[in-house]
């Protein structure tokens, strides 16, 4: 373990002491009382009940349990899932992705590398989720640039917060996939006694390689920007796409009556493979080995230069994530305030991205994070939250592979969110004003070779970002409500996008960053409809979305030979020849609209028949060209019959081809997805219940190119696939 891991130790065991005051603080926290389950929420700048805010949970989240969080979320409207083969997979929204869109474990950020790189996995374990908020408008005044895109934030409550009604309680999950032999397993156990909560969790999961219908590398594509028409290809499997992920965690607070204090440790770890066709040596240029390989039988002692490994070798990425969370609230401490509640957490991260065994990059991220918020009241109808939030980071990507050198970031904020409530009227406000630190260890980035000028680096670069929100809420009727908001916000320049310099084997390109970026200033208007009865529900959302200095990277229709190290107009081999990627700046703008309406079509005792109908849609435009990795149109249809105890539902989606696809990138077909589920319910005895579940994903099994995914042209969306599982809860 490393020694900063003992001294990080130390410093959060400082904050456990703070917490632990809370109990001195009020004498009436010596006694405990039992207290109904119930969540503690903030005032957030967008409303629970806004056309802009998804809620999942209950056997809704559950039946959507995937690998990854964003193929978890990608049927959600206005959601987009950036695979990079299976055991990637990250939210986009409205088109939305990275550093603009915040994702949050319990209320703090996950703090891995899923935001500075496509190729990264998000290190939160979507099955113990209990719910996902999904914002789809702005959370810069509360969470900070890094939300200006939006939020999703999953809560497992890896620290118990209230009491419950039972001594134990918990479940064990298990499922298995068709599609690669996937199997994904897990157990809980609650354990609350007086003033003590104590809970603790672990799964195991496991997938072969992904199945598809055809070939895995696009063969246009190859042939366009590579002229090669004889390659190796893959057919009905993408060769290292398995993944293999177990972990665990703990976690024990002290529940008093005004009051809690508690704290979680997790631990997870994540292997997998980047999906071949995106790395390995060309067939054209064996040098004559292609003549004797079909001929031997037996390779031993020349697997250092006719293995699979040595003509093709894979590229692996190994993922570690230590994670330390502590969180104290104090109820109703005074009058006029509802809530003081700090949180903090200490993440420890890094992954190794090897290649044929080898090590290239060592990526480090060891981030912490505080919140101190204050939830109050002033007379009637006045609510809301004042608080400030701290990040210290240290990044580093080193290696043979080395393209981001090792860089501290600091950054703080200080916020506050307002609501007035008058009738049928609900008015709410916001404002933040935030500092960021960014101090590269380097005074200038350069590669080995001579094919591009070394990059002098400033000393430190600090930026001033400034946030501010409002919206009005008109309830027309008790069922339905009209909600407008205008957004303000910044967002500074990321590591990565200041200080990338050289080839990312992973992505397959050579990434350059650009120290003279300036913060990017979002303007965004909403509207939206929201209309739930026992006889319609229905959600509509519209929104423009101007960005000034939009922050992209920019295909440069060039190359970079990583073997010879020069750079080249034309490429001639797939494998030794990435293209280069610039950051840039330019105003972007994104409008569009998501819609959805719900209504019973049969009703009986026996069961109740709906149908429900969707689409959403995004367009993302610079002034001369299109921002590239934009999800097409989307529509469709979905049926459900059930009961209370049993229910089956059939959803069939259309999504468009997307030909906005920007400068130098390539174009994607439309597709047909069609899927099924079915769930059951069992009382086993009076405290344990079963839970039965299928589903079957892509019945069609059509070829899928995602536009959102750097892989689409190297690995296509997994084929036909069916998914057998339970839950047994106690």
């Amino acid at each position: 373990m490393k020694a900063s891991f003992f001294i990080n130790l130390i410093n959060i065991t400082r904050y456990m002491v703070l917490l632990g005051m809370f109990g001195i603080v009020s004498k009436s926290f010596a006694q405990p009382i039992d207290l109904e389950a119930m969540e503690i929420l903030s005032a957030p700048i967008s409303d629970p009940q806004s056309s802009q805010t998804n809620l999942l949970q209950g056997d809704s989240l559950r039946l959507k349990q995937s690998d990854t969080l964003g193929k978890l979320l990608e049927t959600e409207l206005g959601v987009s899932n950036a695979s990079f083969g299976q055991g990637v997979g990250v939210p986009v929204i409205r088109g939305l992705t990275g550093s603009r869109i915040r994702i949050l474990q319990n209320g703090l950020g996950s703090h891995d590398a899923s935001s500075l790189s496509p190729d990264h996995a998000v290190a939160i374990e979507p099955i113990f989720a209990e719910s996902i908020r999904i914002s789809l408008g702005s959370e810069s005044i509360r969470y900070g640039g890094n939300a200006i895109g939006g939020i999703v934030e999953v809560k497992d409550y890896r620290i118990p917060e209230q009491r419950m009604d039972q001594l134990l309680s918990g479940w064990l999950e298990s499922r298995y996939d068709t599609n690669g032999e996937g199997t994904n397993s897990a157990f809980r156990v609650n354990l609350e006694k007086d003033w003590l909560g104590l809970t603790m969790g672990g799964f195991h999961r496991h997938r072969n390689d992904t199945q598809i219908p055809g070939l895995a590398i696009d063969t246009d594509f190859i042939t366009q920007q590579f002229d090669l028409t004889d390659f190796n290809n893959a057919e009905g499997t993408i060769p290292n796409s398995d993944s293999k992920s177990y972990g665990g965690f703990g976690g024990a607070s002290w529940l008093g009556e005004q009051a809690m204090a508690g704290m979680s440790v997790s631990y997870t770890e994540n292997q997998y493979g980047i999906p071949k066709g995106s790395h390995g040596l060309d067939p054209n240029h064996l040098d004559g080995l292609e003549f004797i390989l079909p001929q031997l039988d037996d390779i031993k002692g020349f697997e250092d230069i006719l293995g699979s490994q040595a003509l093709f070798p894979n590229i692996r990425i190994a993922m570690q994530n230590i994670r330390y969370d502590f969180k104290g609230e104090w109820y109703d401490p005074v009058e006029g305030i509802d809530n003081i509640r700090f949180q903090y957490a200490y993440v420890d991260y890094q992954h190794t991205e090897n290649e044929g065994g080898s090590l290239f990059t060592l990526v480090s991220n060891d981030t912490g994070e505080g919140r101190f918020e204050i939830d109050h009241h002033f007379g009637e109808g006045f609510t809301g939250s004042t608080g400030v939030q701290w990040v210290d980071q240290d990044f580093s990507a080193l290696g043979i592979e080395t393209f981001v050198p090792e860089t501290q970031k600091q950054s703080w904020g200080i916020f506050t969110t307002q609501n007035y409530s008058w009738k049928d009227w609900v008015i709410t406000g916001g404002v933040r004003y935030e500092q960021t630190y960014i101090d590269p260890n380097a005074t200038t980035l350069r590669l080995r070779g001579s094919a591009l000028p070394p990059v002098s680096l400033p000393d430190k670069l600090s930026y001033d970002a400034v946030s501010g929100a409002f919206s009005i809420r008109w309830n027309f009727i008790p069922e339905a409500n009209v909600n407008l908001s205008f957004n303000y916000g910044q967002r500074s320049p990321d590591i990565q996008e200041l200080l990338s310099f050289g080839p990312h084997l992973s992505t397959r390109t050579f990434d350059i960053g650009n120290v003279a970026l300036e913060n990017e200033t979002m303007k965004r208007i909403d509207l939206g409809v929201d209309w739930q009865s026992d006889g319609l529900s229905f959600k509509l959302n519209g929104f423009y979305n101007r960005i000034d200095d939009y922050i992209y990277q920019q295909n440069t229709g060039v190359f970079y030979e990583i073997d010879n190290e020069v750079i080249r107009q034309r490429c001639v081999s797939e494998a030794g020849c990435v293209p280069i990627y610039a950051y840039n700046q330019q105003n972007a703008e994104f409008f569009g609209y998501e819609a959805e309406v719900s209504m019973p079509l049969y009703e009986s005792s026996y069961a109740n028949l709906s149908l429900t109908l969707f689409s959403d849609y995004v367009r993302a435009r610079f002034k001369t060209d299109d921002v590239p990795r934009i999800p097409p149109l989307r529509y469709g249809a979905e049926l459900g019959l059930g009961q209370h105890i049993w229910n089956a539902n059939l959803r069939y989606s259309r999504s468009e081809a997307q030909d906005h696809s920007g400068a130098f990138e390539s174009e994607t077909s439309g597709y047909n997805l069609l899927s099924a589920s079915v769930d059951y319910h069992l009382d086993i005895t009076e405290k344990i219940e079963l839970w039965l579940f299928a589903k079957a994903n892509n019945l069609l099994n059509e070829e899928i190119r995602n536009s959102v995914s750097f892989l689409r042209n190297y690995a296509p969306e997994p084929g036909q696939s069916f998914v057998f599982g339970f839950r047994a809860s106690y």
